[in-house]
């Protein structure tokens, strides 16, 4: 009885390990389909142990029939499983099966655990003798009753029921289908042999416990299969969670600095309101009083009170920069709003722009289709002009390298629909440490050629008013430069055509000046 013994011991590691392999994954969450292909192994497992214990005990008789009747009971038990598994919904729910399917199998395993509580499984004393010369094998087998070999019957048709189903889900190409398919037809083979073994039509040992490993393999190795490509997927889930949870933390951080900075600009822009009123006026006094003094100081002017007086006069323009600067931003209101075609703002503030670059750096226009927006004219082209103004000085002071210095200026629509007015500069850039302040008053990058630090303060003002946005970066350390960039949204239908409009994209011709709008860049 070596062999059958080995045959025995290795299936019921196998079906062991399986048991334990499952009952892990079935414990997971979603995972409840697995929980009859636990049953399945395990009870595959309990018949390869009997058949260990009958191997080692063939010269018992009453061991052998003892093994015999469990293994009856637990063979209906295994076929009911399979109808289980086969006929079960995604959750592996008893109530999921078919009424009829759940009475065939209560049926098949009330008749099996009833003929062996009542020994009616084996006939008393009745035993054939069964001689298997391949294994070297020669034992008793006892005699299986009428009613026991009927319901062995009944089994194998239980069990041609969960085979038939899986043939034709492999018809149908079900995933997996095929393999347990051919398992089952292994399987049903092994089973009819050892039905004729054990009712002593056939000389041979039991097979049915390899038919149970073929089978449970192809199920346990789907199985297995399909949580590992879950777990994968849930390891990708969670990066990808993770990902997300870090952009949202990022945009909220963003947002929060952005309702900071915007918090930070409206106090800004109330102290410059209340600055440039408080100091407007001494001003005025204080420039009345210098052209008074040098009137009448004429007599007796020398050279250095004449360089005295120029000093003065020139302080007191600064100042008067400085407060218009300020007044612009804290007076941006939308009381004189009307739709405008940003290509005629960009236009303009070039013309203005022109007489103070005297023909450095190179400007290149670039007019793409964009929608109307609603705005002042006035203060979206002081706002253009101070950005382009700012670039040429950059350029002049610090010049753009080895190339020629070059202002790009673009308008395009943006993907949600917004009007974009894009500046751009080969020079230096803006210096990192400044970038986060751009923006405020008196925060400067030209303080050695004397800039006011107003020039990017009014445009964000005047942005803001228009319910805009300003962008200020670093172009790519290939290219070099500094990028400014106004959006501004379209115009509400009720103001007009807001489509998009084609036109030109050349530069014009020439650029002229008009001194009577000319503003003050920082």
């Amino acid at each position: 009885m070596i062999v059958p013994l080995a045959i025995s011991l290795v299936t019921l590691a196998f079906h062991a390990a399986a048991t334990a392999a499952l009952l892990a994954i079935a414990r997971a969450p979603g995972w409840q389909r697995v929980r009859p292909v636990v049953l399945l192994a395990a009870s595959a497992g309990l018949y390869s142990l009997t058949n260990v214990f009958g191997a080692m005990y063939t010269s018992v008789q009453s061991g052998i029939a003892i093994a015999t009747t469990l293994n009856l009971s637990l063979a209906a038990l295994h076929a009911t499983f399979w109808l289980w598994y086969t006929f079960s919904d995604e959750n592996g729910g008893w109530a999921s099966i078919p009424r009829w399917v759940r009475r065939l199998a209560i049926a098949n395993v009330s008749v099996a655990v009833v003929l062996s509580l009542t020994g009616n499984v084996v006939s008393s004393g009745a035993f054939d003798r069964v001689v298997v010369p391949l294994f070297n094998l020669d034992y008793a087998q006892p005699r299986m009753t009428v009613m026991a070999t009927v319901s062995a019957m009944f089994i194998l048709a239980t069990l041609l029921t969960s085979f038939m189903e899986f043939v034709r889900r492999a018809r149908r190409r079900v995933p997996g289908a095929f393999a347990i398919s051919l398992g089952f037809a292994f399987f049903m083979a092994c089973s009819i042999a050892e039905g004729l073994v054990a009712i002593g039509a056939l000389q041979f040992i039991y097979l049915a416990e390899v038919g149970y490993l073929v089978l449970i393999t192809p199920v346990s190795a789907k199985l297995i299969r399909r949580f590992i490509a879950d777990a994968r997927r849930l390891t990708l889930l969670t990066e990808r969670l993770s990902d997300e949870v870090e952009c949202a933390v990022r945009e909220r951080d963003s947002a929060r600095d952005a309702l900071a900075n915007q918090a930070r600009m409206a106090a800004l822009g109330r102290i410059a309101a209340g600055v440039g009123h408080e100091v407007n006026n001494p001003l005025q006094y204080l420039v009345f009083s210098l052209e008074e003094l040098r009137e009448e100081s004429e007599p007796w002017r020398s050279a250095t009170t004449d360089t005295a007086f120029a000093n003065a006069f020139e302080a007191t323009d600064r100042i008067r920069r400085v407060v218009e600067g300020l007044r612009a931003y804290a007076s941006n209101t939308r009381d004189h709003f009307r739709p405008l075609d940003v290509r005629d703002v960009v236009r303009s503030a070039l013309r203005v722009a022109a007489p103070q670059m005297h023909g450095e750096p190179d400007v290149r226009p670039t007019y793409g289709p964009v929608p109307r927006v609603l705005g002042d004219e006035g203060k979206l082209v002081q706002a253009v002009t101070n950005a382009v103004l700012n670039s040429a000085h950059v350029l002049r002071t610090r010049g753009g390298g080895s190339e020629r210095a070059t202002i790009h200026i673009a308008t395009r629509t943006t993907p949600n629909g917004d009007a974009e007015i894009e500046v751009t500069d080969n020079g230096p850039g803006f210096p990192p440490e400044l970038l986060p302040r751009l923006g405020e008053p008196f925060v400067t990058t030209r303080v050695a050629d004397g800039g006011s630090g107003l020039g990017v303060f009014v445009i964000r003002g005047v942005v803001d008013a228009h319910g805009g946005t300003l962008e200020l970066r670093n172009a790519s350390a290939a290219s070099g430069g500094a990028e400014l960039r106004i959006r501004l949204p379209a115009a509400p239908p009720d103001y007009g055509t807001t489509g998009v409009a084609s036109i030109s994209t050349s530069a014009p011709a020439s650029i002229k000046a008009d001194p009577s709008t000319a503003v003050m860049a920082g």
